[in-house]
């Protein structure tokens, strides 16, 4: 399901406001879901630095206090997606279990090099140690 580009103006206790705009907007369960979405038609996973910079925004996202929308107080939650060539099913951390991750790896070991199979290492351990953050890795298919 394909999301709305939205524009956020974060303020904080100072007043300083910023505007930054994620990728999409989700409307799942009630839920609004902030997503930055990450993808390439080379490779099983995207570069290191596009990576980088989506979790960065998603971690800003992930720790404000609230989420107004036209006066309201709405539910949210953050996700990066990362999409690759020939990706073999999908994974969402931090959902997944060890045993779960280890049969992804497994499916894809043609597909993912092992600094690949690293960086998805670290992303479930981020994804675990940042509740409010949820990533997907999948096809782009």
């Amino acid at each position: 399901m394909d999301g709305l580009k939205a524009t956020f103006s974060i303020e904080n206790y100072l007043g300083g406001i910023y505007y930054l705009t994620p990728d999409e907007i989700i409307f799942e369960n009630n839920m609004y879901i902030i997503q930055e979405s990450k993808n390439t038609s080379k490779a099983s996973l995207p570069k290191l630095p596009d990576i980088q910079e989506g979790l960065f925004k998603l971690i800003l996202f992930s720790n404000l206090d609230s989420l107004i929308l036209n006066g309201q107080q709405v539910l949210f939650a953050t996700k990066l997606k990362l999409t690759g060539k020939n990706v073999v099913g999908s994974i969402v951390f931090p959902d997944a279990s060890l045993k779960e991750l280890e049969y992804f790896l497994e499916v894809n070991i043609k597909n993912f090099n092992s600094t690949q199979k690293v960086i998805i290492k670290k992303l479930a351990l981020e994804a675990q140690n940042n509740h409010k953050l949820k990533i997907e890795v999948s096809s782009n298919f």
